[in-house]
Formats: structure tokens, C-alpha cells, sequence
């Protein structure tokens, strides 16, 4: 990668943001399993979210490697784990929004619906979050592949740093003769 793409990219600040992703998958798989466990009718939309969590925990700890050394392979893996994370919280959070507020059909549920939709509600908060997290990372991704790299590689009119592209015959003679 070239300096500039990869001032392009750290300029996002992806340690801290993989840091965020870490925690928040962290978060979603721990108050997953808590529900998954509270109550066994919406067992399979909780699996889902346990494997987004796992899933941001994955692309949070790239992105932090990413940081660290971007190199033009690991901004693309990140572009697109980012955007299959982003796709799976929308999917995640479209799931949990049709069970908040959660109704229990029970006594035993009565009990914890405060509970349920208190964690139902920071699991859909987080994954709000997370998705926000990846599609920027994404665009800062493409940002530094793309834009940085035109940049780079332009030339400067009447420069001297790269004579074949400059204006003048001279530059343009001595490398057709080869030198």
C-alpha cells in the first residue's frame, strides 16, 4: 500500500472501531445466551444473533490486525467481512424488533418480560451500532484502496520527479533512445 492509502485508512481510527466490534460482539453473544436460555420460542432467531456475535468478535480482531499493518488484503477483507456484518445486524436487529416488547404467554413469563425487553432492546441498540461501525469502516476501506491511490499515482504537470510524464520533448526523446 501506499503512504497516503495508508493514511487514508488509519485515518478511520480501525484499532479503536475493531476494539468497539469486539465488544459488542462480546455484549451480543452474552445477552443472547441469556434470552436463548430465559425462553425457548424464539430459540432460533437468538441463534442468529449468537452467530453475529461471533461473527463481529472475528471482524472486530481483523480490523484491529488491519490496523496495525494494513496491507492492500487485509482493507479488503475488511471491506467485505464489514459489509457481511452490516447485512447480518440488519438482519439480526429486523428479527428481535418483532419481539419488542416482549409478551409472555405464561405466569413464568410475566416475570421476566421487563428483563427480556430490556436486553432485547441493547442487543437491537448494539447492533444499530455495529452495522453504523462496519459500513463506515467499509467506506473508509474503499476510500483508501480507490481515491488515495489516484492520487498517488497522478501525475504532477512540469515535474521533476517523474520525467516521463512531464510536458517537455526532451523527456519524452531521452526514453525512446533508452536512457
Amino acid at each position: 500500500m501506499y503512504p497516503s492509502q495508508m493514511k487514508a485508512f488509519k485515518s478511520a481510527e480501525p484499532k479503536t472501531l475493531g476494539a468497539v466490534e469486539i465488544i459488542i460482539g462480546t455484549l451480543a453473544v452474552i445477552l443472547s445466551t441469556i434470552v436463548y436460555k430465559l425462553h425457548y420460542h424464539i430459540q432460533r432467531e437468538i441463534i442468529i444473533l449468537i452467530l453475529n456475535g461471533a461473527q463481529l468478535i472475528i471482524t472486530g480482531i481483523v480490523l484491529v490486525h488491519a490496523g496495525r499493518r494494513p496491507t492492500k488484503c487485509l482493507v479488503g477483507t475488511n471491506i467485505v467481512l464489514q459489509l457481511l456484518t452490516a447485512a447480518f445486524d440488519i438482519v439480526g436487529f429486523g428479527l428481535m424488533a418483532r419481539h419488542v416488547p416482549f409478551r409472555g404467554e405464561s405466569y413464568y413469563y410475566r416475570d421476566t418480560e421487563f428483563l427480556v425487553n430490556g436486553i432485547l432492546g441493547t442487543l437491537i441498540g448494539s447492533l444499530v451500532l455495529a452495522c453504523i461501525i462496519g459500513l463506515v469502516v467499509a467506506l473508509f476501506g474503499l476510500y483508501a484502496l480507490s481515491v488515495s491511490a489516484i492520487k498517488e499515482l497522478t501525475p504532477i504537470p512540469n515535474s521533476t520527479a517523474n520525467p516521463q510524464y512531464g510536458s517537455g520533448g526532451q523527456a519524452k526523446s531521452a526514453m525512446h533512445a533508452g536512457n
